[in-house]
């Protein structure tokens, strides 16, 4: 393996020092050595870094990389963006455990991708048993980065109960929780980090292959909060980690997390939940979950980390396709019908009357719900691009809703939309990427593929440490995304201290405010089979990414040509 030396850059090693001048050697994929001025070296790579930052590869807390990891297992979009560590297995869904057509079920309406697609990459590929097997299948991809995984309960649930029972009985037999507890812990002395659960009504069935469940809330959120301790009582005895989701529309949820998180009399349960955002629809619910977090720690030893997301929550919407929509049960139907099915609803009186009072409902919600601040991006009529439906109505005198049902009869899925639903205030975005009670993540990569991209979530975070120094300073910033989550998830990653492995990423500091791209890109990946998803770019910022002492990436050559055809990452267990 060759020798590299990384000179002249302000080095940080992501334990929360702040930054020096130094030389890095990289020799036989670990951290041989940092220099203040490194001896020369026959043979050795030499890659000036001066005026960059030199920091550890990031880590991305919550993908759901699960399906496309089997067919472009580069992760490539990761990558390029000096991710080097990425965790699957979130929002209680997976592909460790189950049938395939019941795991493209699982992910086909969570990624939405087109279910030929998915059906494509996953019907009669999984070649794994057992959880067991199925992590020493990763280990044999041509893996980009490095990659660890949560167990998905909803996977758990349905290999216990079968999956009749899994969405209807929420209170398993006790033979079935026995068959819970046991693929639990085989998980846990495979090495997986903990369990992901979900109570979010809004991720559902996609309907591919059993379509008596289309629609239907994942297996996971079927289930009784007794279930939900049960199985994290088994995490706190490994020490491992509980991911959830809780359920926006019911705040006890996040009281019955704290409860299963609380270390009174007994060892707290690392617990990390989706998420703590600035709602448009409830500014204030941002400071009820770091409050809760915060006070849960004080009074009842409880050790829950909210997952901050590092920029505005951007979404785009293909007509009436959309997460955002998944809030309401007049749209829960539309979004899985057929383009004629659609139509036939929207053109419905009843139809247009459900939907109209789902959108005026006065309950907690994640989507705004505000015409004025959804623009059109791209429709066959180029006249309404650029313009919001509030403002296109107002101009025709027609009602707006009206208005907008009346284009997706016209237009369906041609009919692309954006609005932001969250994280739309700077300054309070950045205090939430900075406090005790969060941890910088949720970029859902690999999900809601056609709704947004926040791939490069940590450049995003690095950016406003320049922007508001006071508040998250550079080296803070670079340890809650590098060793910060790595030791509180129990990874042996996010640190260049020497003697580790040499996960690297060269950072230009200068291309950080005018580099990184606001707005998603199409891309029309040859595994996609025609279909687009969206990606971000960082032309110019990320300077050199290395995952194992070997560089994968750099600004100048591209990617690596064997990235994706031979393993450079590894499969990281629980150290706990």
């Amino acid at each position: 393996m060759t020798t590299t030396i990384i000179r002249n850059g302000l080095f940080f090693d992501g334990t929360g020092k702040k930054g020096r001048k130094a030389d890095v050697i990289i020799q036989e994929g670990k951290v041989a050595a940092v220099h203040d001025q490194a001896p020369a070296i026959e043979g050795a790579k030499e890659i000036d870094a001066t005026g960059k930052w030199v920091t550890p590869g990031f880590i991305d807390i919550h993908t759901h990389y699960d399906a496309e990891i089997e067919v472009m297992p580069g992760l490539e979009e990761s990558l390029r963006h000096g991710t080097t560590t990425v965790v699957m297995g979130n929002c209680s869904i997976s592909a460790a455990l189950g049938k395939d057509e019941d795991i493209v079920d699982l992910f086909c309406r969570v990624e939405n991708m087109p279910a030929q697609v998915l059906t494509e990459w996953i019907k009669d590929k999984i070649t794994w048993k057992n959880l067991g097997e199925y992590y020493e299948h990763l280990e044999s991809l041509a893996i980009g980065p490095n990659v660890a995984s949560f167990v998905g309960h909803s996977n758990i649930r349905i290999a216990s109960m079968g999956l009749e029972r899994s969405f209807k009985e929420p209170h398993a037999s006790e033979a079935e929780k026995v068959k819970m507890d046991r693929y639990l812990e085989e998980a846990m002395e495979a090495g997986y980090l903990g369990m992901s659960i979900d109570m979010l009504p809004f991720h559902r069935w996609g309907g591919v292959f059993t379509k008596d469940y289309k629609g239907t809330s994942v297996p996971s959120q079927q289930a009784s909060v007794k279930e939900y301790r049960r199985l994290a009582n088994i995490l706190r005895r490994y020490d491992r980690v509980l991911q959830a989701t809780p359920n926006a529309l019911d705040k006890r949820s996040g009281i019955h997390l704290l409860g299963m998180s609380a270390g009174l009399f007994r060892k707290p349960l690392k617990t990390t939940i989706v998420a703590a955002m600035d709602l448009k629809s409830n500014e204030r619910i941002h400071k009820l979950v770091t409050t809760l977090a915060t006070m849960g720690k004080k009074v009842f030893n409880a050790d829950m980390k909210f997952q901050a997301l590092a920029m505005p929550f951007l979404n785009y919407g293909e007509g009436p396709i959309t997460p955002l929509f998944e809030e309401f049960p007049s749209m829960v139907a539309v979004i899985g019908a057929t383009p004629e099915e659609r139509k036939a609803a929207f053109q419905d009186p009843k139809f247009r009357k459900w939907f109209r009072k789902d959108w005026n409902h006065k309950t907690t919600s994640v989507f705004p719900r505000l015409l004025k601040e959804m623009t059109v991006v791209k429709v066959p009529d180029a006249s309404l691009v650029g313009h919001t439906f509030q403002d296109l109505a107002d101009k025709k005198g027609l009602d707006g809703l009206d208005y907008f049902m009346d284009l997706v009869i016209k237009y369906d899925t041609n009919l692309i939309w954006k609005c932001t639903a969250a994280n739309h205030r700077d300054k309070v975005r950045v205090q939430l990427l900075a406090h005790e009670a969060t941890i910088p993540g949720f970029n859902d990569s690999g999900a809601h593929n056609v709704n947004m991209a926040f791939h490069d979530g940590s450049l995003q975070a690095l950016r406003q440490s320049l922007e508001f120094p006071d508040i998250f300073p550079i080296e803070s910033a670079i340890h809650r995304l590098t060793k910060m989550p790595a030791d509180w998830l129990g990874l042996d990653a996010g640190s260049l201290e020497v003697g580790r492995r040499a996960d690297v990423c060269v950072v230009d500091p200068t291309k950080l405010s005018t580099g990184l791209t606001e707005e998603p890109l199409e891309d029309y990946h040859p595994s996609l089979k025609g279909a687009f998803r969206y990606v971000k770019r960082s032309d110019g910022v990320v300077k050199h990414v290395f995952v194992n002492g070997e560089e994968v990436f750099s600004d100048t050559n591209g990617f690596a040509a064997e990235v994706g055809k031979r393993r450079y990452g590894q499969l990281l267990r629980s150290l706990n």
